[in-house]
């Protein structure tokens, strides 16, 4: 089996394997077609080559502050146009999650390189995420891109982007240990276990939206998706890799 998908298979338990076969079937088929990159060894090495630079690294913390907080208002407005409240609440909490992330990543800045951003950059970074609530109104603008009821394409390309992101995450983490005063570690270690244990959330329940699709006659129809998309995924993660971006979504 490829390195990713025995990840996915670890993170999500011997439970998650019983009970999604289908998703596990299409995951692991097209790992074995199209192995996603950040399986591979010379992937974590370059990041660790150039992540050992404060200041790159610094920079992709905001970089995925940045991220997490456009990935949150996207997921707002497939939250809001669709239909289904069951699929709907499960994809609101997802986007208040990376809106809580964005924030994060900048708390993690801060322990990491405390000063590193004056008072008014830093409270310019705040504006990054979008700060959605439970009780935040739903997106109106039908003009959106995201602005229509959430499709299998959209979860499995949620899914392989939650699978990218633990893996960064697992690169990430002893490279930020290392930059951190020891005094901060506690902290720190509180934080980045907190934002994989949601990302692990997210590829679980995507997992199991795809599972229940796949249920409705969609088998053959999510195997081949699910390979296509990974396809384009590894393309677009091969592209940013010459750029030595190392984005969380």
């Amino acid at each position: 089996m490829n390195i990713v998908a025995e990840m996915v298979a670890g993170w999500l338990g011997e439970e998650a394997i019983d009970s999604l076969p289908n998703y596990f079937r299409a995951l692991k088929d097209a790992c074995e077609v199209f192995p996603p990159p950040y399986g591979e060894k010379y992937y974590g090495d370059i990041y660790r080559g150039v992540a050992g630079y404060g200041e790159w690294l610094a920079s992709s913390l905001v970089v995925n502050a940045a991220g997490e907080g456009d990935g949150s208002t996207r997921l707002w407005e497939l939250a809001s146009f669709t239909p289904d409240k069951y699929i709907s609440d499960q994809i609101k909490q997802h986007s208040i999650d990376e809106a809580r992330h964005a924030r994060w990543y900048l708390v993690i800045l801060d322990l990491t390189f405390p000063g590193a951003a004056d008072k008014t950059f830093r409270s310019q970074l705040e504006t990054l995420s979008p700060g959605y609530t439970l009780t935040s109104p739903p997106a109106t603008d039908t003009s959106s891109a995201f602005a229509h009821a959430i499709t299998i394409d959209d979860l499995i390309q949620m899914n392989i982007a939650e699978i990218r992101t633990c893996v960064h995450h697992l690169l990430q983490r002893p490279i930020l240990l290392v930059h951190c005063s020891p005094s901060r570690h506690k902290k720190l270690i509180r934080l980045l276990d907190s934002l994989l244990s949601d990302e692990i959330k997210h590829i679980g329940y995507t997992a199991r939206l795809i599972e229940d699709l796949s249920a409705k006659d969609f088998g053959i129809f999510v195997d081949a998706l699910m390979k296509e998309r990974l396809n384009d995924f590894n393309e677009i993660t091969l592209a940013d890799l010459d750029n030595k971006v190392f984005e969380v979504t």
